[in-house]
C-alpha cells in the first residue's frame, strides 16, 4: 500500500460534487490524490505530514474558466496604471494618469485600464484631446474594462499609423465630425493591434511579471487560468509561449495555463495543431479556439434579437464581427480538427448565432465521431429563453462571470430594458436546464480573487450587500457556485478526467479556506482568505 506524502484533515471538505461537506481527510502521494474520506489513517506512514486545519473549508483548487492572463499580469505590474477604476469622469482619468506619469517617468509609453461608460453618470465617450493636453508628447493607451474599446491620444494613434481610412475585420477607429481620429478604438480586432504594441515587454520583464501573477494567483487559491483573447500563430506569440514553457521548467509557472488561439479567418488549423503539440509542459497547454461573435452592450456592440431600449435604431453596432456562415464555417472545421470552440457572446442575439452554430457542427461532424470536448458559450450576459435548454441538448456549456453583474451597476436596464432583464445572467435557469456552468473572471475586467464571483453568484448583490441588477430569482447555491468554478470549469478546459475535484487518482490542486462558505452570512464570503495552496500535491502558498 501506497503511503501518503501529505494528509489534509478538516470537518469541512467539498469534493468538487454534492450539495455539501463532508468530514474526513484528503491522503495526496507525490502529485496526485491517493484517498478521499473519513477512513485514510492507513495512509499515514513515518514521513507524512499531516495537517488538521480544523473545520477550515477543504476543496478543489479554483479554476478559472475565463481570464486575459497577459493583460491582467500586467495590469497588476507597475507597468500600468488601475487607479481610473474609480475615475467617475472623463477629465478625473486624465487627472489620475497625470499623477501615474509623474510617478513613473521611465516608461515609455503610458498605459491604463478599468476606466468603465457606466461610472461615468451618462456623459458621452472620451476622445484623445483631453488627454493631449496632458500627453503631447507620448503614447497613451487606456484599456476600458469591458476589454472591448481603448482610449488612445494623438501619439499613441501616430504611433500605431492609424488613419481614417484604416479599416479591421472586426472592429474600426472613431471619427468626428470633421472626419478626423477621436480617439476611440473600437471591438478585438482593433484593440488587439493596440495592445501588441502598447503591452510589448523585453523577456527578462515579461518573466517577472508573469512571475509575481504567479505568486498572487496561489494567495487567492486560484490553480488554473486561461489567456482567452484568441492570439494568431505569430512570432511574438511564439516567442511568449517560449517564455512560457522555460517558467514551468524553472518551476516558477505554478498556475496552470490554458491558451486560446483565433479562430477566425482560417482555411486550416494546422498551425494551433502544432502549437498545440510543441506548447505542452506540465502547466502549460493550447486549450483550443477563441472567437468573438459580439461586443458588449456597456458600448451598445453587443448583439441583441430586438433593438436596444435606449439606441430603438440598432440591435448591436458592428455585429455580428464575422457573418453567420463563416461563424458556423470556422466552428465546424476547428471541431473536425479536433479542437474545442469558445465563443464571445455578450447578448442573447450573439448567444443564438453561438449555439446555431455549435448546432451545425454536431450535424456535420457527428458522422466522424462524437466530440471527446466541451464547446462553450462565453459571458451569456443574456438569453432568449427560449435558448436556454440548447445547451444541455448540444453538450455546450455556459461559462459566465457573476461579478460583471456588479461592474454593471444596473446598466443593462437601461440598454435592454427591464423585461428583457428577467434574462440577465441566467444561471439559475441553465443550470435547472441540466446545462453545464463555469464560472470565472474575465480578469482584468474584474479581479482575479474567485470569492467576489461566488458571492455574486450566490446573492446577486453588489459587495455592500445591495440588490443589483432586476430581481430575478437567477441566485444559485453555495454547491452549484463552487461546482461551478471547480468542477464545471475542469470540463470547460477539457481536463475533467484530471482537475475540478477531490477523487482518487486525479491531480492534488488543493486549496483551505479559512472558514467553511456553507455556513457563513453571505456577506462574509467576501472576508474568507486563503489558509493554503497546493498544485501538484506540493503547497505553492501557505498563509
Amino acid at each position: 500500500m501506497k503511503t501518503a506524502d501529505f494528509v489534509l484533515k478538516s470537518t469541512a471538505i467539498f469534493t468538487g460534487e454534492g450539495e455539501g461537506t463532508i468530514s474526513g481527510a484528503v491522503a495526496i502521494s507525490g502529485k496526485e490524490i491517493l484517498a478521499v474520506g473519513a477512513d485514510v489513517d492507513e495512509y499515514i506512514g513515518e514521513q507524512t505530514t499531516v495537517c488538521d486545519f480544523g473545520d477550515q473549508l477543504i476543496m478543489p483548487g479554483f479554476i478559472d474558466a475565463h481570464e486575459h492572463c497577459f493583460e491582467g499580469a500586467i495590469s497588476m505590474s507597475e507597468h500600468q496604471c488601475t487607479d481610473i477604476e474609480a475615475s467617475t469622469s472623463e477629465e478625473e482619468a486624465v487627472e489620475m494618469m497625470r499623477k501615474y506619469a509623474e510617478a513613473h517617468p521611465d516608461e515609455e509609453r503610458i498605459r491604463g485600464t478599468g476606466w468603465f461608460p457606466a461610472n461615468w453618470g451618462g456623459a458621452p465617450l472620451p476622445t484623445k484631446h483631453s488627454l493631449d493636453k496632458v500627453f503631447p508628447d507620448i503614447p497613451v493607451y487606456l484599456q476600458c474594462a469591458d476589454g472591448h474599446s481603448m482610449w488612445l491620444n494623438s501619439k499613441a494613434l501616430e504611433e500605431m499609423q492609424f488613419t481614417p481610412e484604416t479599416k479591421f475585420e472586426n472592429g474600426w477607429l472613431g471619427i468626428d465630425e470633421n472626419g478626423e481620429l477621436d480617439g476611440m478604438v473600437y471591438e478585438m480586432d482593433a484593440c488587439f493591434a493596440c495592445t501588441a504594441v502598447s503591452l510589448h515587454f523585453e523577456k527578462d520583464v515579461f518573466k517577472e511579471i508573469i512571475g509575481d501573477f504567479m505568486k498572487a494567483l496561489a494567495e487567492k487559491g486560484v490553480t488554473a487560468i486561461s489567456s482567452m483573447s484568441g492570439e494568431d500563430c505569430s512570432p511574438s506569440v511564439h516567442d511568449k509561449f517560449e517564455t512560457l514553457m522555460e517558467m514551468d521548467a524553472e518551476g516558477t509557472l505554478t498556475s496552470r495555463m490554458f491558451l486560446y488561439m483565433n479562430l477566425f479567418g482560417k482555411k486550416s488549423y494546422d498551425d494551433v495543431l502544432e502549437y498545440q503539440k510543441h506548447f505542452a509542459s506540465n502547466h502549460l497547454s493550447i486549450g483550443g479556439l477563441k472567437g468573438f461573435v459580439d461586443g458588449v452592450t456597456s458600448t451598445h456592440t453587443g448583439l441583441l434579437l430586438e433593438p436596444y431600449a435606449d439606441m430603438p435604431e440598432t440591435c448591436g453596432e458592428g455585429v455580428p464581427t464575422v457573418p453567420p456562415e463563416e461563424i458556423n464555417r470556422c466552428v465546424t472545421l476547428g471541431n473536425r480538427s479536433g479542437l474545442p470552440v469558445r465563443l464571445h457572446c455578450d447578448g442573447e442575439g450573439a448567444v443564438r448565432l453561438a449555439l446555431d452554430a455549435f448546432e451545425a457542427s454536431v450535424k456535420e461532424n457527428l458522422g466522424i465521431g462524437t466530440f471527446p470536448f466541451y464547446n462553450s458559450v462565453e459571458h451569456i450576459e443574456t438569453i432568449h429563453p427560449t435558448d436556454i435548454g440548447r445547451f444541455d441538448e448540444l453538450g455546450v456549456i455556459a461559462s459566465m462571470q457573476p461579478t460583471h453583474m456588479v461592474l454593471d451597476d444596473n446598466e443593462k436596464i437601461e440598454r435592454c430594458g427591464v423585461e428583457r432583464c428577467r434574462w440577465e445572467w441566467a444561471t439559475k435557469s441553465l443550470i435547472d436546464s441540466n446545462a453545464i456552468i463555469a464560472l470565472g473572471t474575465d480578469f482584468p475586467v474584474v479581479t482575479f480573487d474567485p470569492l467576489p464571483q461566488i458571492y455574486a453568484a450566490v446573492t446577486r448583490c453588489d459587495f455592500e450587500g445591495n440588490p443589483t441588477g432586476v430581481e430575478n430569482g437567477e441566485n444559485i447555491t453555495m454547491a452549484q457556485a463552487l461546482c461551478a468554478y471547480t468542477s464545471g470549469s475542469a470540463k470547460a478546459y477539457n481536463v475533467y478526467d484530471k482537475l475540478g475535484t477531490l477523487e482518487p487518482g486525479k491531480l492534488a490542486d488543493i486549496v483551505v479556506l479559512d472558514r467553511n462558505l456553507f455556513d457563513i452570512e453571505p456577506l462574509d464570503i467576501l472576508n474568507a482568505k486563503v489558509v493554503m495552496t497546493m498544485v501538484d500535491g506540493q503547497e505553492i502558498y501557505r498563509k
